[in-house]
């Protein structure tokens, strides 16, 4: 079968809207698929959506629709290594605020860079732990105390309830993951999560992350008593 012919079978079989890449097509020949795609493109049959990434127009009631957001994160989260989404997008999944933002953040191993497409910016930081695919909603509750403070239509009394209402269900290996993972996270979020932890009675886990900060430090959040009843012991205030 030709090379053109592989690649036109591939593409009437994938959805409508779905991103794909030269890598994605069932040909060893690159140089030789890119022309082809051109003269596709040129006729309608696909669309550019950006350097390298291409789809399969999608007509709606309005015109043609573009890819979903959630389908061009895809696109760039499934070849970075320990990729997961972060940010305001992802905590407004967790029902922590009702805003949508434009900026999208993702964190994975990779430069950090920004990326714009469609209507989003797609902001890339670092991440230098290994996070598993299993440890990813435990590193978004971490990024969301890490972020406590700027996290809007919130407050940091609603981020730490959220976080003790979901550690409330956690079982003795996933607390053992999330105290791993809080090391990676600077001294405020470990005091955070051990005061959390603490107040919880997971004391063996609290005592591992106080030993990691600096006993005369203290971390102004502007937490209510109510929330943390024993936040003047983890330097909280």
């Amino acid at each position: 079968m030709s090379i053109a012919k592989q690649i036109r079978n591939y593409i009437d079989t994938i959805p409508e809207g779905k991103i794909f890449t030269y890598a994605d097509l069932p040909v060893e020949n690159i140089a030789a698929a890119a022309p082809l795609l051109s003269r596709m493109e040129k006729k309608g049959d696909i669309n550019r959506l950006s350097k390298g990434k291409y789809y399969k127009p999608k007509q709606g009631m309005f015109g043609e629709q573009l890819p979903s957001d959630d389908e061009v994160l895809r696109s760039y989260m499934k070849n970075m290594e320990n990729a997961y989404l972060t940010g305001l997008r992802a905590f407004n999944k967790m029902g922590l605020t009702t805003q949508v933002p434009n900026v999208v953040s993702i964190a994975g191993k990779g430069s950090a860079r920004k990326i714009k497409v469609k209507n989003m910016t797609i902001q890339i930081f670092e991440q230098k732990s290994s996070i598993a695919p299993d440890d990813i909603w435990l590193a978004q509750m971490l990024d969301a105390l890490n972020m406590i403070k700027k996290i809007p239509d919130t407050t940091p009394d609603d981020v730490v309830n959220y976080t003790k209402n979901t550690i409330a269900t956690l079982n003795t290996k996933e607390i053992k993951r999330l105290t791993a993972l809080a090391n990676e996270y600077r001294p405020r979020t470990r005091a955070l999560l051990g005061s959390i932890l603490n107040g919880l009675g997971y004391e063996t886990w609290a005592k591992s992350l106080k030993s990691t900060l600096n006993p005369l430090t203290s971390y102004k959040i502007g937490l209510s008593d109510d929330t943390l009843n024993n936040k003047k012991e983890w330097k909280i205030i």
